[in-house]
């Protein structure tokens, strides 16, 4: 089977992406030649999993308002449909906006993103992902203050959640159709974050 995106998750760069490495180097760690010893790692997921995408598949994906659509659905992180399903039940069981909700278990602090989309699209052709579980995120906070720290809770089955890393959709645009758009409240997607 052939998939779209095939080159993109080949790319030994995806699955460290995946895992929550920023492969910038101006944030490398690196020795006195200059050459890379390690990079920073914060969120991602836990032990990546090869994962195949039928055509036909719904995946939602959060972003920014500000960016479009557009933007917003080529991005990397999605959900599926049983993962968009677990938020919005954790989202009515706990009487949370599905912003938040998806930020409990999907661990995005603010800094990372508004929350102020939805977006609902449809494969028009077979992707490859990374699939796992979210990991711990330690981040510096908006402002000045100790780091956001968000640590994983995969032991609590209840916030367990598979997230969905599809590299390349940029160059892959066309294999995803954006079904629907839903603005969310940026407040309420914040409302019950604490920085502790």
């Amino acid at each position: 089977m052939a998939f779209r995106n095939q080159q993109a998750f080949d790319d030994p760069k995806s699955r460290l992406a995946a895992l929550g490495l920023d492969l910038r180097p101006s944030t490398a760690i690196t020795d006195m030649q200059g050459r890379v010893l390690a990079y920073a790692q914060s969120g991602g997921i836990l032990a990546t999993t090869r994962y195949q995408i039928a055509t036909g598949t719904t995946l939602f994906r959060f972003g920014s308002r500000n960016v479009g659509t557009d933007r917003v659905a080529v991005g990397a992180w999605w959900c599926d449909r049983p993962a968009f399903d677990h938020i919005f039940r954790f989202a009515q069981v706990w009487d949370l906006s599905i912003g938040m909700a998806m930020r409990m278990l999907c661990l995005v602090p603010p800094e990372w993103s508004d929350a102020t989309l939805l977006v609902r699209a449809r494969t028009v052709e077979p992707l490859l992902a990374w699939r796992g579980l979210a990991n711990s995120v330690i981040t510096p906070a908006k402002a000045s203050g100790p780091s956001v720290r968000m640590p994983h809770q995969n032991d609590i089955s209840a916030r367990r959640l598979h997230q969905l890393f599809i590299p390349g959709l940029r160059g892959a645009r066309s294999a995803l159709c954006v079904e629907q758009s839903y603005p969310l409240d940026a407040a309420m997607g914040e409302r019950g974050f604490l920085y502790l």
